[in-house]
């Protein structure tokens, strides 16, 4: 790994600096040492603090994620690992990590497509009852929340936001957290100022 690196981010309306030696000790804090061992960039650690001080996310929420991607037998219920296909991040992978943040919006995927509206005319059914019943107003708000979630979780489909990491003589090394909001370019151009400066193997064009 490269030496003397730092990181100057905005946290808590002050400007701070993060030395390697303090992203090294939160890596090991949060047990991500542990897990993938000299593998993960600075950058990632970054933002895996980032994302614990400004967005609330748990990082074990993501250290649970890489264990899965590492081989452990953890079942989380999010998407499969996948490719990127277009560039700029052609060849490196992505896979969804998951936190309480994003319940609402896996419920909302679950029930698009007009499987909501089936659901209202199922537990609505005037055929059951002409008049709306507090039974059925409960039933509605468990299975269009609880149970969809469930539903969702059971079929692997749930979604978060990445991680971004890169595939070399079979081991996984973790460059960067991302949005979908985010834009290829932007993780792209992040990627390649800081993690393949730490990991010049990765680089495109120089991998096996």
């Amino acid at each position: 790994m490269i030496e003397h690196f730092s990181f100057r981010v905005h946290s808590n309306g002050e400007m701070k600096t993060f030395t390697e030696k303090e992203l090294a000790d939160y890596a090991a804090e949060v047990g991500l040492d542990c897990v993938a061992p000299n593998r993960y960039s600075w950058l990632f650690v970054m933002q895996l603090f980032l994302h614990s001080e400004v967005n609330g996310i748990d990082p074990s929420m993501i250290v649970e994620e890489i264990k899965a991607l590492e081989g452990s037998d953890s079942r989380i219920g999010t998407k499969r690992a996948t490719q990127f296909t277009r560039e700029p991040l052609k060849g490196l992978w992505h896979k969804h990590f998951f936190s309480a943040h994003f319940v609402a919006h896996n419920i909302v995927n679950q029930l698009s497509g007009g499987r909501l509206a089936a659901l209202v005319e199922e537990v609505l059914d005037p055929a059951i009852s002409p008049v709306i019943t507090a039974d059925m107003i409960n039933e509605l708000s468990h299975r269009a929340t609880s149970e969809t979630f469930e539903a969702r979780e059971a079929e692997e489909k749930l979604t978060g936001e990445w991680i971004v990491f890169a595939k070399h003589c079979g081991v996984h090394y973790y460059l960067s957290l991302a949005t979908h909001a985010t834009g290829d370019q932007v993780i792209y151009d992040q990627i390649n100022s800081v993690c393949f400066a730490q990991f010049p193997f990765l680089k495109p064009g120089t991998q096996p």
